[in-house]
């Protein structure tokens, strides 16, 4: 076998393991690909072509290289060149799509899992305390799910060095997911706040609340997601509990 063709073999068997690797391995290995992402001209990948992938497919490969090169080297030793060796495809095709490093993180950033509520399973006898419950399920899920866990930690970590990498992520992550809990609580019409006490300062104390020691735990500890989980469920009740004895009678 030339080394040529040999070449592109590894490429793609290469690919194919990464796309393994990270659940996407439904991709046929002998679909065409274009020849940019070998880096190959047209008569030079006419043999043992990598798949074709959407550009929306792609996007979300190198959005999960970069989260590991970011979360493996820091935000200030990344460089685009390890990200796209680390997603196997062409530094061009990298740049495609994200023209400098800060536009990936900024991406990153707002891939990020923002909680939810999914108001569609109340019912109209659900009661009150039901939908908070329901609510901080969402929102502990959201915050302690191990792709925000690393967004979390690797902002932190550069937060001195690349001061508006913290900007981005406070306003496009936190404030966003606490702006989210306060409007479902704005929106109940069952819920009577105590006078003098917004929505927005109710949903930070109902977050900080439930969360605790358990979301520095679990950026510092790395704790497996079972025992956050399993530290939520004795919590929920505690936090209820204290929310309905706050609350005005209705």
């Amino acid at each position: 076998m030339s080394l040529q063709r040999r070449g592109v073999e590894t490429w793609n068997w290469k690919r194919y393991r990464f796309l393994e690797e990270i659940g996407n391995a439904n991709v046929s290995y002998s679909q065409p690909e274009s020849c940019e992402m070998a880096g190959m001209t047209t008569a030079s990948t006419t043999v043992g072509r990598p798949p074709s992938l959407a550009d929306e497919d792609r996007k979300a490969l190198i959005l999960q290289a970069a989260e590991t090169v970011f979360d493996s080297l820091g935000y200030g030793d990344a460089t685009m060149e390890e990200v796209a060796r680390a997603c196997g495809m062409a530094k061009k095709t990298v740049y495609k799509f994200f023209p400098d490093k800060a536009s990936l993180f900024g991406a990153l950033v707002e891939s990020h899992d923002v909680a939810v509520i999914d108001n569609s399973a109340a019912t109209g006898e659900e009661e009150p305390e039901a939908r908070l419950i329901r609510l901080l399920e969402d929102v502990a899920a959201a915050i302690l799910s191990p792709r925000q866990i690393t967004l979390t930690r690797l902002v932190i970590a550069e937060s001195i060095k690349y001061p508006e990498l913290a900007q981005r992520f406070y306003r496009d992550c936190v404030e966003k997911t606490m702006s989210h809990v306060a409007r479902a609580l704005a929106s109940d019409a069952s819920l009577r706040l105590p006078p003098g006490l917004d929505s927005r300062t109710f949903a930070d104390m109902l977050v900080s609340t439930l969360l605790g020691s358990i979301h520095l735990r679990a950026l510092m500890l790395n704790l497996p997601r079972e025992t956050l989980e399993g530290e939520l469920r004795g919590r929920v009740p505690l936090v209820m509990d204290l929310i309905v004895r706050a609350l005005p009678a209705r």
